[in-house]
């Protein structure tokens, strides 16, 4: 299985711990090898309601539903666009793939031009429908792309204690496409999925701040519900998405095949 992104396990979904480790591990790489081991629940289906506050304080909410599924190989998912009209059924299909050798594919369908594009690796780390998350977030990362360093062996988030463990991509390739230099994780010792991420941005010379909140278990599955997303600038926020999930299910038979291709894509809601 591969390693995503911490918004990507958010969109994904963690499950509880596959592979027993000690809170007192000091290997950075034996814990995201943990981590990494998760098992994730198949055939998902969530809401999710996003709210984009900029500089000056102003307010875009966007509503979509989202629904994943496992195959042979990887991972596919779907996110269609619900509210508001000027972004009705606008769309984004991923396929993550466990072969790290293999280019993860995305395609992004906007019924105004009524196309679907593919999203080559360079734009990956563009912003996704204006939000603060991009498209790189949103696909796969390969655990051998990544070195990884112990930050901090102890470090508290909302009372859980967590390893803080720095990974920087191995190669100029992988830092173009997700556009991060590095980034530091809290990993929740008890739960083994992140709570909170900082990851320092190549373009602007920002900083990333990403708080996994309302972590629930739902089917025995660690779910966080809420999702916080902050850009921030010589220390002011220049932006940031606010992302609430509901009506997350796992295990559901209307999830097929079927609605993972670029016809399902276009169709919509």
């Amino acid at each position: 299985m591969r390693l995503f992104q911490p918004l990507s396990a958010l969109l994904l979904l963690l499950a509880l711990p596959a592979l027993a480790i000690e809170s007192t591990e000091t290997d950075a790489r034996k814990v995201m090898e943990a981590v990494d081991a998760q098992e994730t629940g198949d055939k998902q289906t969530a809401r999710i309601e996003i709210t984009i506050t900029d500089k000056a304080g102003r307010e875009r909410k966007r509503t979509l539903v989202t629904r994943a599924m496992d195959f042979d190989g990887g991972t596919r998912q779907l996110l269609l666009f619900e509210a508001p009209a000027d972004v009705r059924n606008a769309g984004l299909l991923s396929v993550n793939y466990d072969d790290g050798d293999k280019t993860d594919d995305q395609w992004l369908y906007l019924p105004s031009l009524a196309k679907t594009s593919r999203i080559s690796g360079s734009d990956r780390s563009g912003s996704f429908m204006g939000t603060d998350l991009t498209y790189a977030d949103m696909g796969g990362r390969d655990l051998d792309d990544y070195e990884y360093v112990m930050v901090e062996q102890s470090a508290s988030v909302d009372g859980e204690d967590c390893w803080v463990i720095e990974s920087r991509p191995r190669d100029e390739e992988e830092q173009k496409e997700t556009g991060y230099l590095k980034s530091h994780t809290w990993i929740s010792k008890e739960k083994l999925i992140p709570l909170q991420t900082k990851a320092w941005v190549i373009e602007g010379k920002k900083l990333k701040y990403t708080k996994f909140g309302d972590v629930r278990s739902v089917n025995d599955i660690w779910v966080p519900h809420k999702v916080v997303v902050r850009t921030v600038k010589d220390g002011s926020a220049v932006s940031s998405s606010t992302l609430v999930f509901s009506e997350v299910a796992f295990d559901q038979e209307d999830v097929k095949e079927s609605d993972f291709t670029e016809r399902r894509l276009e169709q919509g809601l």
